[in-house]
């Protein structure tokens, strides 16, 4: 048997014998980059980088191009006319110089056109809200359409990009209502609660208590703070005020067995972290003012203010301007109560506190006077009647107004038992007339004489 091909004899006979042809330098460059590139990673052909350069210089070209049509002018050399007047190159560089210099510090100073406690430290009022100033707080973004209530369809101006948005005039049109309760109510001298206990929220709730005059809560609202306030709030303490909020003294007495005073009307800036204080208002007829997102229901509040609930900056709006309606509440009361005018009335508990003092203290006259009379056991009618003369008394039993049992117990250091000492003192300034026509008769002869 023969012996086998070697492989490599075997491909110098497959191919085929020819002249041999010299690459020229063209294909020796083709070559080249065919290995670097099959060696190594791909790299950008020069062509299309010195295309990207050649494009990048072209544009660099035509805008130098244009800055020049662009100023392009008779020489500042010469002088020419503009208009009427013939404009010399000095007036043309004074002028120029002139421009500059106004125009210099442009874009150097960055003022700041918000500050993110400006509409708190300083809120708006009512009628000063505009429909620019709610949607640059955002007060119109709502939520996922997948999330709305559909109560709140009312309110809806349309839907952008998957949101609802809320309609700027229901905006405006319910909060200016909410602000006249507001004012109404401080001016009738009544308690507001403002809560709101998000994140951010606590300085919004704080500083519209204090422009108002109310109470606030930033906490987690306890169960059971208006409808079991007896247990609740059985250890803070309460006051009596007259229509200047000053203390009155003299109710001591009173303030052992009172009751915790109800709210007037709260407001809640998120209703849906705070549905059992909503309830227990209701349940116990407390008017409520609450912020309402498209995802909140608006049958939770009496007042209704739709919303963006999550925009701390929306909050501070609307808020504020609850805040400042109060506070105009406030001080058109205290006005007219420096001028002697009573917008409020007496609480029903205390007027009735008042009558039972003063039927005690009357029930306490007359046993006073009963213990005179006792002493009077040894006088005949003649002798009886000739007192009464130099005394006179009046007729039946006035009246005794709300005016007047404020003054006596206002004139009352403890209760009662100041009463008490006040009339055993008057008492006291009336004996010694009965002491003097007594000493001048002779007493009667001892029985048995």
């Amino acid at each position: 048997m023969a012996p086998a091909l070697v492989k490599s004899a075997l491909r110098r006979a497959s191919t085929e014998a020819g002249p041999s042809k010299k690459p020229n330098a063209s294909e020796i460059k083709e070559m080249g980059m065919k290995m670097r590139s099959a060696s190594g990673s791909p790299r950008i052909p020069n062509a299309a980088k010195k295309k990207r350069q050649a494009e990048a210089q072209n544009g660099f070209t035509s805008l130098l191009a244009g800055e020049l049509r662009k100023h392009k002018g008779e020489s500042w050399t010469r002088s020419h006319q503009v208009g009427d007047m013939m404009v010399t190159p000095a007036q043309q560089y004074a002028f120029f110089q002139k421009i500059r210099s106004r125009s210099r510090g442009i874009g150097s100073e960055v003022s700041k056109l918000y500050t993110p406690a400006q509409h708190i430290n300083n809120p708006p009022w009512p009628e000063d809200v505009t429909l620019e100033l709610l949607m640059a707080s955002q007060t119109h973004m709502g939520h996922h359409t997948s999330l709305w209530n559909p109560i709140n369809s009312q309110y809806i101006y349309g839907i952008r990009e998957g949101i609802h948005i809320i309609s700027l005039e229901a905006t405006m049109a319910h909060l200016r209502r909410a602000a006249r309760v507001m004012e109404g109510v401080l001016y009738r001298g009544g308690i507001v609660l403002f809560v709101g206990n998000r994140p951010g929220q606590m300085e919004i709730v704080v500083r519209a208590a204090e422009l108002a005059g109310g109470y606030f809560l930033f906490t987690a609202w306890k169960p059971g703070g208006i409808t079991n306030r007896d247990a609740i709030l059985k250890s803070h303490g309460m006051k009596v005020v007259d229509h200047l909020d000053k203390k009155i003294p003299g109710f001591d007495n009173y303030l052992n067995v009172a009751r915790p005073v109800l709210p007037a009307l709260v407001v809640c800036l998120n209703p849906l972290e705070n549905a059992v204080l909503l309830h227990e208002c209701s349940l116990k007829h407390v008017p409520t003012i609450g912020i309402i997102d498209t995802d909140a229901d608006p049958s939770w509040v009496t007042y209704p203010i739709p919303c963006n609930d999550d925009s701390l900056r929306a909050m501070s709006v609307i808020c504020g301007a609850l805040g400042r309606a109060g506070e105009r509440g406030t001080k058109r009361r205290l006005e007219e109560s420096a001028e002697g005018k009573v917008t409020w009335d007496t609480p029903p508990e205390i007027i009735r506190h008042m009558r039972k003092e003063v039927v005690e203290a009357e029930a306490k006259q007359a046993q006073v006077m009963q213990m005179m009379e006792m002493d009077h056991e040894d006088f005949n009618e003649e002798e009886k009647k000739i007192l009464r003369s130099g005394k006179p008394q009046a007729e039946g039993r006035a009246e005794v107004k709300e005016e007047e049992m404020l003054d006596m117990l206002s004139q009352a250091s403890v209760g009662r038992a100041a009463v008490a000492a006040a009339i055993a003192a008057a008492a006291v300034d009336e004996v010694p007339t009965e002491d003097k026509d007594a000493g001048e008769r002779t007493p009667p002869p001892p029985s048995g004489s």
